[in-house]
């Protein structure tokens, strides 16, 4: 018998797992280096003692597999969880140590390793699942996989494109961790910074650090929201299933199938970001109708961010920011024809651009609700308009 056994909630930062201070983020999408956008970062560290991470668009680029990040509570359940991942029907071309094995005797670190592997042919998924796509395919088995074995391993990145890095340390730990220098001086599409272990209650340090990433998915946030269990419930109406279970993972995901469905930038902040009724009153009626439409829909009326929150989250090669309807938590946002900066202080966009050497064409704190989007792709900006919609492009 175990003696002296903590919860998960004691180990996780304190007798209700609630650790001091706040979330810091920063992200930037476009045309830049990774080193200048770390230093930023770091002026961000004051608001929270443990859990850092980084989401890298553009690290894998150029191939026909995905990577995976796993980290594994347990050495012994390695090989076992490995032939999981094979009974996909899934080829593992390669694995390796993403951490070096120095660090384990410096930090209490999880097992944590890289896959690189190929997804089935177009027949064997049809056979197999009656899928076609190999993205669709990939994600719902990672999805089936973070679900069945959350006790003893997570696949925190599994993209072919992104690479995310995370630790329940500081930023500086984790760039030592996973060797960050090696990546500083090349040049990324986008990158979501984010500081401090998440407020909501998990299953320990390791499996609730931000940017949550999933396939080519990943987000950042910062806040509270009193409206997870009705978050939770629009997703599971939807037959989306949570990885991670926090309030910050809902958001993502509902982003996610809010833009896959066709919705509109606007659209999407009438949906997570209600109005008031004083600002329902000015909308012409065409507009009012089509508000009233959105935000009823059975399941679009349960998606909604209420309570202290800022959020910035990237889908494939679009990136959504926006805070909560009554500006409880602060969002910033710089940006230039070549590279914008989202943040959660405007210290750390004008830090960012200061390291960099850019000078933005405007600096600011978007409104409350207030939804901004770019689009980044081949290291191109291009700032988003409210009628915007995937199925557009």
């Amino acid at each position: 018998m175990i003696k002296n056994r903590i919860s998960i909630e004691e180990f996780s930062g304190g007798e209700k797992g609630l650790p001091l201070g706040a979330c810091g983020l920063i992200s930037a999408f476009g045309d830049f280096k990774l080193s200048p956008l770390l230093k930023a970062a770091m002026c961000l560290q004051y608001r929270g003692r443990a859990g850092a991470g980084v989401t890298l668009k553009g690290i894998y680029k150029d191939n026909d597999f995905y990577v995976f990040h796993i980290m594994f509570r347990d050495q012994s359940k390695v090989r076992e969880l490995e032939e999981v991942i094979e009974d996909w029907g899934v080829h593992i071309l390669d694995s390796q140590d993403l951490v070096k094995k120095k660090f384990y005797f410096e930090y209490d670190l999880p097992i944590i390793k890289r896959y690189f592997v190929m997804p089935p042919t177009k027949e064997e998924m049809l056979f197999r699942e009656r899928i076609d796509d190999d993205y669709r395919y990939i994600r719902k088995h990672v999805t089936l996989f973070n679900k069945t074995f959350m006790d003893d391993a997570r696949i925190f990145s599994s993209s072919k494109e992104n690479g995310t890095f995370l630790t329940a340390f500081e930023l500086l730990d984790t760039i030592k961790i996973y060797e960050l220098e090696q990546y500083e001086d090349w040049f990324y599409d986008g990158c979501l910074i984010h500081l401090r272990w998440p407020t909501s209650q998990g299953r320990g340090l390791w499996w609730g650090p931000q940017p949550i990433s999933f396939g080519e998915v990943a987000g950042i946030h910062n806040g509270h929201l009193s409206s997870d269990k009705s978050n939770a419930l629009a997703l599971e109406q939807l037959g989306v299933d949570l990885h991670v279970g926090t309030d910050s993972e809902a958001i993502f995901l509902e982003v996610d199938y809010l833009l896959n469905s066709g919705y509109s930038i606007e659209e999407i902040e009438w949906t997570l970001c209600r109005k008031f009724p004083q600002e329902i009153e000015e909308m012409d009626e065409e507009k009012r109708e089509k508000y009233f439409k959105t935000v009823n829909d059975p399941y679009l009326r349960r998606m909604k961010m209420s309570g202290p929150a800022t959020a910035i989250v990237l889908v494939k090669d679009y990136v959504l920011g926006f805070t909560d309807r009554d500006h409880l938590r602060p969002f910033s946002i710089g940006f230039n024809e070549k590279v914008a900066f989202l943040g959660s202080e405007q210290r750390a966009v004008v830090s960012a651009a200061y390291f960099m050497e850019e000078q933005l064409d405007r600096v600011y704190d978007p409104a409350a609700g207030k939804v901004v989007a770019f689009q980044v792709k081949n290291k191109k900006l291009k700032k988003l308009d409210y009628s915007w919609r995937m199925t557009n492009d």
